[in-house]
């Protein structure tokens, strides 16, 4: 079973690689090719296949190797502190390159296109990444990042600051066809997955923006969800995505740059709400537009060293970490991501695909989900007929006029000018983030309530009064996190550890047990209370 292995290279053992490759590689180097000046190495003249750079060069300047036709192999000396914009991009033969931990900046596209390089060992010192620093490396599964850098981490197949909250750079060269970046990210920079022609299928979070060229010439891209609250899709985003049929695209954006899926197939479907900026995109450049997904996306569970894959965090000190694929994927994955059409079956591009059935009933997709209602709000269990339907209920399904028993996903989402609001005694449903980021500060949710959605409350920075009834029997993930109510319960030493409403829904835990018991009463257990 092929592994890919993400090694965190400690820093005595990243010199020792570049002593003896300097050893090795001193004899080809002629001090002549090296237009230095003032510590600047501004351009390498050469025709080696194996350079040193001399000592005391403190920058690699832009453009300094670039497109250089016979560079395999090179050694970065300690002196060197910032490599510049494209250095050493389109070196196409460079097959390693270990950074020394003197080196603290890696500007724009430093190594962008060199196709042959399979090794990157990253020095302690690195505290800023540009951006697209390693994009349309497709040779490259997996960067080593030196334990002891406190900035960096190499995670799965992509680069992330400390705290996970930015992706600096996605590696071309992952063998897997499916991602979904984690739920901790921010921000994806610009050029992090360009060239990433064997991705096929990707999840991004809700992020304020998908930045420009983030997924850029991602030639194997067939389809994208994008989850709430989004609200950009930035200049060329997806630009050269070739074989992308399908964009989930929430309500919560509301602007796409012209340029974002310039590129892209004529019949690309958008699925979206036919109210939001995505229709008004769609219908402008002659795209397909959809309520509920046309395409059913199958990753088959065979593609073992994906799935089951462990990683080597640590070498010194006799310890390892093991660390697996499948949390960050979060998805079963497999060796043929397929995509159907749901109307006729059909095989697209030549895959191999199993067709699982159609969805039933009315099923829009306001983020990442396609879900089924029927009468009196009881849900169907789907789980055996399309692998994209959730057993959840979702208020978009039904009318926001249907007797005030519903209210539907994002109906108040960002509206700071709601301050009260006035729920109906017939309220069955509130549908995902349906008041998420608004003014409300009060919440006497009525009896006869039975779901509360996904992030309906979310980060209502003014609620601090809220009262569940009795009849609320499922409540969403993240539903009132982030309110002053909830951070009061929180901050509360007496409370106890289980936040438990409604007939007995278990919407937080902040204890710090490994096995934490139940309470008894507990009849369901909100999604993410223990993650």
């Amino acid at each position: 079973m092929k592994k890919v292995k993400l090694l965190l290279l400690p820093a005595a053992a990243a010199g020792l690689t570049l002593a003896i490759g300097g050893i090795y590689l001193a004899q080809a180097s002629s001090a002549a090719d090296f237009n230095t000046v003032n510590g600047i190495l501004y351009t390498y003249n050469g025709t080696d296949t194996s350079v040193v750079i001399p000592n005391g060069v403190k920058e690699i300047h832009d453009d300094a190797f670039r497109e250089n036709p016979f560079l395999e192999q090179v050694a970065i000396p300690s002196t060197v502190e910032n490599i510049g914009t494209g250095a050493f991009e389109g070196c196409t033969k460079l097959s390693s390159v270990t950074i020394p931990d003197s080196v603290e900046v890696l500007e724009d596209a430093a190594f962008m296109g060199c196709s042959s390089l399979r090794s990157v060992s990253i020095g302690s010192g690195v505290r800023e990444m540009g951006n697209g620093v390693f994009g349309d490396c497709d040779s490259l599964s997996a960067v080593y990042v030196s334990s002891t850098n406190q900035n960096l981490i190499a995670n799965g197949h992509a680069l992330y600051n400390a705290g996970m909250t930015k992706l600096y750079q996605y590696c071309a060269g992952s063998p897997s066809g499916a991602y979904t970046v984690p739920g901790t990210v921010t921000e994806i920079c610009p050029n992090a997955f360009w060239g990433c022609d064997g991705l096929q299928v990707v999840t991004i979070p809700g992020i304020p923006e998908i930045t420009e060229y983030a997924f850029a010439n991602c030639k194997g891209l067939m389809s994208v969800t994008m989850q709430i609250p989004t609200n950009r899709i930035g200049l060329k985003a997806f630009s050269g995505c070739g074989n992308l049929v399908q964009a989930i695209v929430p309500e919560s954006v509301r602007e796409i740059h012209e340029s974002a899926f310039d590129g892209c197939p004529a019949d690309l479907h958008l699925v979206c709400s036919t109210t939001g900026k995505a229709a008004e995109f769609a219908e402008e450049h002659e795209y397909l537009t959809s309520e509920t997904p046309v395409y059913t996306i199958r990753i088959e569970e065979d593609l073992e060293d994906v799935r089951r894959a462990a990683y080597e965090a640590a070498q010194d000190g006799g310890e390892a970490a093991a660390y697996t694929d499948e949390s960050i994927y979060g998805i079963d994955t497999g060796a043929n991501t397929a995509i159907v059409s749901e109307a006729n079956g059909e095989q697209h591009d030549g895959l191999r695909v199993t067709y699982d059935g159609v969805v039933l009933g009315n099923a829009p997709v306001v983020s990442d989900r396609a879900y089924i209602m029927v009468d009196n709000f009881n849900v169907v269990d789907a789980s055996q007929s399309s692998p994209t339907v959730s057993a959840s209920p979702s208020a978009e399904t039904q009318p926001n006029t249907d007797e005030g028993k519903l209210i539907s996903d994002h109906a108040h989402y960002l509206d700071l000018t709601l301050t009260q609001y006035t729920f109906p005694d017939t309220l069955k449903m509130i549908g995902d983030f349906a008041f998420a980021r608004s003014g409300i500060t009060r919440a006497d949710l009525p009896g006869g309530l039975t779901y509360i959605g996904e992030g309906a409350f979310y980060h209502c920075d003014s609620l601090s009064e809220v009262s569940i009834p009795s009849t609320v029997t499922a409540i969403g993930k993240n539903a009132f996190n982030y309110t002053p109510w909830y951070q009061a319960w929180e901050n509360n030493a007496d409370a106890s550890d289980f936040l438990i409403v409604g007939d007995g829904v278990l919407i937080g835990y902040k204890g710090d047990e490994d096995q934490p018991a139940l309470p008894a009463g507990v009849k369901h257990v909100a999604d993410g209370v223990f993650e």
